[in-house]
């Protein structure tokens, strides 16, 4: 499946104690690049939002904001510790068994700091975090298969172009070099130049294969069906059609070189616009 490299998505969560709404937007990159923003102060919890979206995507420029609050008053809090008050009693209690004194009172506990506000449980914010991210992610991933199909589709149509160029010109190949060769004799007719016959023969065959594209072509029809068998293929493909677009652009200026047909001459120039607009498109392409 082609998908693009750009996207968006967003997602909430409320976990204990915390709410999380986190957004994920993507764009185009050669590489895969992660920015996390609002997490400063807790890097840890940056590092594993890092980690899940380099599972999630393979390539492109991915900005993840994450807005995580500490939801306070969600639950009843004691204003002191029990457990810590039951320690405070025993131990005044057995004090004052061994100095023979009367038994603490609930004065005595608090005079002595027994009932401090309990210690608050600070719950793990990840879990509330991560389901707001994987929600985000989802959407961004959709919004880059959408927008995937319809790059296949404009590169389809591109490389469809590109092949009816390419099938003209291995149609006119024959005509080309039996018409390189009838001025070549001409030529030499004209000049009125004694030749040995197997020489002539020589000279022309290697002016023929001098002028001869069926090389370039068939490495170009190669390099087109690579395109589009990675055009079916899941998983990260564009540096790889990126990389066949120069290879498309070299055989074609090689094959427009070589030939000195004026009608091959006009496909290659329709052809470089096609290989430089399939280029542009995989730019986009994850």
């Amino acid at each position: 499946m082609v998908k693009s490299m750009t996207g968006f998505g967003a997602g909430s969560a409320e976990g204990e104690g915390w709410r999380a709404e986190v957004t994920v937007r993507t764009l185009n990159h050669r590489y895969l690049s992660v920015r996390v923003r609002s997490l400063h102060d807790q890097p840890e919890l940056s590092v594993r939002v890092e980690d899940a979206v380099k599972s999630a995507f393979g390539r492109g420029e991915v900005q993840v904001a994450v807005d995580l609050t500490h939801r306070i008053g969600d639950r009843s809090e004691s204003l002191f510790d029990p457990g810590v008050v039951g320690d405070y009693h025993r131990a005044l209690h057995r004090l004052a068994q061994e100095l023979v004194l009367p038994a603490p009172t609930l004065a005595d506990l608090i005079a002595i700091g027994a009932f401090g506000a309990a210690a608050p449980i600070e719950e793990d914010p990840w879990p509330t975090v991560e389901g707001a991210l994987r929600q985000a992610l989802a959407a961004a991933d959709a919004a880059r298969g959408e927008e995937g199909g319809k790059l296949k589709a404009e590169i389809e149509a591109i490389l469809r172009q590109i092949a009816a160029h390419l099938e003209r010109i291995k149609e006119r190949i024959p005509q080309v070099c039996q018409e390189l060769l009838v001025r070549l004799r001409e030529r030499i007719a004209e000049l009125k130049v004694e030749l040995d016959p197997q020489r002539l023969e020589t000279e022309v065959a290697l002016a023929a294969e001098r002028a001869d594209v069926r090389e370039e072509v068939a490495r170009l029809e190669v390099h087109l069906g690579r395109a589009w068998d990675l055009l079916e293929q899941d998983g990260p493909i564009g540096r790889e059609l990126d990389f066949l677009s120069q290879e498309l652009l070299r055989e074609v200026n090689t094959l427009g070189a070589k030939s000195r047909d004026l009608e091959i001459s006009s496909l290659v120039i329709d052809m470089k616009m096609g290989i430089n607009a399939f280029k542009e498109q995989v730019q986009n392409v994850e």
